[in-house]
Order: C-alpha cells, then sequence, then structure tokens
C-alpha cells in the first residue's frame, strides 16, 4: 500500500510500504478520510514527544474491506470512524482513570496510509446522519467531550473558549449541549467565527477590535464567567482564563502547552478566589458516544481543505499557519 511516512523534521517519505497484517480480532480498514492534527503539526516542529521513522495520522474513518477469522463478515462493507489505540478495560488506569490511558494499549496504525488493520472494537459504526468525512473528527471531538464532561454546569453558567480552532468550536459546541445557558468563542479569524455561530455558539468576540477583557466585563455584567476554557495550547493564555472567572468559577484546559511551559497566574489571587483549574487531554471514556454527539450539530463546510497523501507535508505546513477550519488527508483519492 501506499502510505507517508514521517522521518523527522518537515521530512516525509511517500511510497510503498507493507500492507498491515489483519490478525483474528482485527478488521482491515480502507481509508478515507484522515484529519490533520496540531499534534501531528506539533510532532514535525519538535513540540511532540515522538520517535521517526513513522506514519503519522490518528484521526481517521473508512470502510471495513475485510475481517479476521473471529469478526463477523457482516461488517465488511461497514463505514466506521477509528479509535487508534486500544483498551483492555482491566487495568489500573482504565479502572480508576481513564480507558485512553489503558496501561495494555497496543496502537496497530497510524492512517496517513490507504489501509489500516485495527482491533475489532477500534471500528465504531458511524451513525445515521453523520457525513463520513465528519466522522474523521470523532478523535479531536471526543477529547473536547471528555473534557467538557468534567465541569460543574451551574443555572444560568456563562461561559467562554478562547480560540476558535477545531479544539476551541467542539469544546463550545459541547459546552452548549452539555447546558451551560451562554457559550461565548473569541477568536480572530472570521470564518472561524461564522462557523462558530453556525454550531449555535451564542456570541463570538474579535479580539482585534475590543480586550477581551472588556468584552468579559460586558458579557457578564463584571461579574465574571462561570467556565472558561483555553482552546490555543498558549499558558499566558491559560494564565487569562484564570483571570477572568468569578469566584469559584472553573478553568479547563484544551489546547496544549509545550512540556516544561510554567504557567503564570498569582497562587494567591487564585487560591483566594477557589478558582477550579480542570485538564482534558485525550479521549476519556467517550469516543464510542462522539459520533452521536457530532450528528447532532451542523458541521456543514468544516472540512474546507482536502489533500491527496503525498501531499502530507504541504497539509502539514497549511495547518500549522491556521488555515481553514478543518483539512483533511484523502488517502485513497
Amino acid at each position: 500500500m501506499k502510505a507517508c511516512t514521517w522521518l523527522g523534521g518537515g521530512d516525509f517519505e511517500y511510497g510503498d510500504v507493507p500492507d498491515p497484517v489483519i490478525g483474528p480480532d482485527d478488521v482491515m480498514v480502507r481509508i478515507g478520510t484522515v484529519g490533520v492534527c496540531g499534534t501531528d503539526v506539533h510532532i514535525t516542529q519538535g513540540l511532540f514527544p515522538s520517535t521517526p521513522p513513522q506514519i503519522l495520522g490518528h484521526e481517521a474513518s473508512g470502510e471495513i474491506i475485510d475481517v479476521g477469522q473471529n469478526v463477523s463478515r457482516e461488517r465488511i462493507g461497514e463505514s466506521v470512524v477509528l479509535n487508534h489505540t486500544t483498551t483492555c478495560g482491566e487495568c489500573e488506569s482504565c479502572r480508576t482513570w481513564t480507558v485512553s490511558r489503558c496501561e495494555r494499549s497496543t496502537q496497530k496504525h497510524e492512517f496517513f496510509a490507504e489501509l489500516a488493520s485495527v482491533p475489532n472494537a477500534s471500528a465504531v459504526p458511524i451513525p445515521e446522519g453523520l457525513d463520513v468525512e465528519v466522522a474523521s473528527i470523532t478523535e479531536p471531538a471526543s477529547c473536547c467531550l471528555s473534557g467538557v464532561s468534567r465541569l460543574r454546569v451551574d443555572d444560568g453558567a456563562v461561559g467562554l473558549v478562547i480560540g476558535g480552532g477545531m479544539m476551541g468550536l467542539m469544546t463550545a459546541a459541547f459546552m452548549k449541549t452539555s447546558g451551560v445557558e451562554t457559550v461565548a468563542l473569541t477568536e480572530p479569524v472570521g470564518y472561524r467565527r461564522d462557523f462558530a455561530t453556525q454550531l449555535g455558539i451564542d456570541v463570538v468576540h474579535d479580539p482585534s477590535q475590543s480586550s477581551v477583557d472588556d468584552f468579559v466585563a460586558d458579557l457578564t455584567n463584571g461579574r465574571g464567567l462561570h467556565i472558561a476554557a483555553e482552546a490555543v495550547g498558549k499558558a499566558e493564555l491559560v494564565a487569562k482564563c484564570v483571570e477572568l472567572v468569578r469566584p469559584r468559577g472553573q478553568v479547563l484546559m484544551i489546547g496544549v502547552a509545550p512540556a516544561g511551559a510554567p504557567l503564570p497566574v498569582d497562587l494567591y489571587d487564585m487560591q483566594y478566589r477557589e478558582v477550579v483549574l480542570q485538564s482534558g487531554f485525550g479521549r476519556g471514556d467517550v469516543f464510542n458516544r462522539t459520533p452521536a454527539e457530532l450528528a447532532k450539530l451542523n458541521m456543514d463546510g468544516v472540512i474546507t481543505g482536502r489533500y491527496e497523501l503525498k501531499d502530507v507535508p504541504q497539509a502539514i505546513i497549511d495547518s500549522g499557519e491556521g488555515k481553514g477550519v478543518k483539512l483533511v488527508i484523502k488517502p485513497n483519492r
């Protein structure tokens, strides 16, 4: 099969690699769509620990074309979204933390390739009403849903998301569907603000027109936010969220800051106001139900760039420059 292999830095090699082996409990999937994730970008920039050579890409949907001997052949032809890790459900991490941190997890294959063999349980059916391309967003969406599900939602809550990339948009959308009464999003790029409005976000803010401090003061009558989520991955914006919430407000970290980044906050002020700092990382326990949650949202037009498999390097560059809402690879186009 063809694949695009990361060699280190910004270097990739497109060419033939061995077809994945299908085990007795696996399914073989023809990859239809793979999302380009900020993690893929950060790996090439040396900001996320990873060792080349390897095939990147971990947000995929496709069609089952073969199954192992222990899997029902009725699954052949099924459209699925892929969870790129496995879970045992029995280890200490699965039982007391989250199944997405399974101590026995194996990564069968990453997805910047034409084919992937994954455990049967990792191929989740795409529900009726969810576009197959949009379903590839399940992995990042599940990370946002997992983080939001840990929040306390008070009556009349006002929430703000800083950053309108894919993670920020999904975080804001799930805050709204989880019961946050007023959800706002601040984002400098106009078409991302427009997409936020399409998703049902109540208020959008352009930080080039007014400060986020003034915006929040007007939005909350000077009371401060119940919830502030940072979806960019900058420590100074997490600190800004701490400033913007009211006493006993909650701050949710969704964006991933570089390793070693210090958090520049006034700890006395944070403790005095009893601010709660939450962090969300990974899919938690919600991956399998995320496609159904996505199907409830108006995701029309979310995919703004489609690239052939050989063009992964350019897609990585474009994503790193913040182009579009969501960029995807089409390995079998």
